[in-house]
């Protein structure tokens, strides 16, 4: 196998674990409110704060990445995914699981800006959309696997056992990355000065950074939290049957992911043009959640979550489109700041959405329909707004990037 090829498959395994954890609260969700006694808003909090701590580790990773590179940074940030995976699985209460999320939020959070980095000093700048597109495809393969796999495992042998086994699993992936990818010089990455007034008086950078913000906060928030107990709520399936319709997301982005890549990068040579066009798609799918009715289809549930995650998936392109608008020494910084905007965006709306499904409050043990209603319109909201700020932003050709 091409030694470049394999590095890449090395250090995409802790993105593709990453997302496992990212997403892996979904199915199990109904034990761990049973186990800690706790609401819909406490267990947003408790699968949120992955993400504040992923989030605020975006600030300094660009630097830290430019000074240790992929290899390092990927390899000392697993200690704390090691130890939270670890914490989260044997935790005697609420406080302790927290503390565990939180760890293997930060542990992660460098996993896709490093497979970035990675991709920027390893391939050619027409493959970034690309590669960077077929990254986060796999890192949803690790979705998939928090999935049907995750339930049926839960069912079998607990979640805390299932989190113990990731665990030995994720220690594993530290040890291939360390054992297999390379960082290439520090003269090779043509590092420069990073003026960050630049980046912050650049309008691009708060449009596509408020356009992460909605799109990731309302693709995570229904894909890892709200998305399986809405189905058993309201469907009245199993927690296995809703993990299948889930799944459909994992797979449409699967699908999805290189195919938008490939079209802004060789088809279309836009990314602006494709955003737009895959969200205002993500945007109707969302706006058809808010109409469905307890009668509707299974059919119809596993159609329209596969394409949920196949349109979903051409938010991944903006990480290309700020990286295209500013210049080489600042790609580091700028694409973690971009991902805090996508990060912060998953906390808040997993949480939001909890205290949305408070408010209307459990009839029968159950959310009803309205509630989860409520929370698809904020996601609505949101999406609209991204497409139409979308509409403002600068556009670079990617030949002459």
């Amino acid at each position: 196998m091409n030694s470049r090829i394999a590095m890449f498959f090395a250090i995409i395994s802790m993105y593709y674990l990453s997302y496992f954890y990212r997403v892996s609260t979904a199915v199990i969700s109904p034990d761990l409110m049973k186990d800690f006694s706790i609401t819909a808003e406490a267990l947003g909090l408790l699968s949120g704060f992955y993400f504040y701590t992923f989030a605020f580790a975006q600030f300094p990773l660009g630097p830290i990445l430019d000074k240790l590179g992929p290899r390092k940074t990927v390899v000392f940030f697993s200690g704390f995914t090691i130890l939270g995976s670890l914490l989260f699985a044997i935790s005697p209460n609420y406080t302790t699981a927290i503390v565990g999320r939180a760890l293997i939020g930060l542990g992660v959070s460098c996993a896709y800006m490093a497979t970035l980095k990675f991709i920027s000093l390893w391939f050619s700048k027409d493959q970034f959309g690309t590669m960077s597109a077929l990254s986060m495809a796999i890192g949803n393969i690790g979705a998939l696997t928090a999935t049907v796999p995750l339930a049926a495992l839960s069912i079998y042998i607990g979640w805390r056992n299932s989190f113990l086994i990731i665990t030995v699993i994720t220690l594993l992936s530290a040890f291939f990355i360390w054992k297999i990818v390379k960082d290439k010089p520090i003269s090779d990455t043509h590092q420069g000065k990073v003026a960050l007034s630049a980046i912050l008086k650049n309008k691009n950078f708060w449009i596509i950074g408020a356009t992460q913000f909605f799109w990731f906060g309302t693709f995570v928030g229904i894909q890892g939290l709200w998305g399986a107990p809405y189905l058993m709520d309201v469907f009245n399936l199993s927690k296995t049957s809703a993990g299948k319709i889930i799944s459909m997301i994992a797979v449409g982005f699967i699908f999805g992911g290189p195919m938008m890549g490939y079209l802004s990068d060789k088809i279309v040579k836009s990314r602006k043009w494709v955003i737009i066009f895959g969200l205002s798609v993500f945007l109707i799918v969302l706006i058809s959640l808010t109409k469905l009715t307890t009668g509707s289809s299974v059919l119809t549930l596993y159609i329209l979550f596969f394409i949920y995650g196949f349109f979903g998936s051409t938010g991944i392109i903006g990480y290309s489109h700020i990286k295209e608008r500013f210049p080489l020494s600042q790609a580091g910084t700028v694409m973690s700041w971009i991902n805090f905007f996508a990060i912060f965006g998953a906390a808040v709306f997993q949480h939001i959405m909890g205290i949305i499904l408070d408010l209307y409050g459990k009839i029968g043990g159950k959310y009803p329909i309205q509630a989860y209603k409520a929370t698809f319109l904020l996601c609505v909201a949101g999406i609209l707004i991204s497409v139409s700020a979308y509409f403002f932003s600068d556009e670079k050709d990617v030949k002459n990037a």
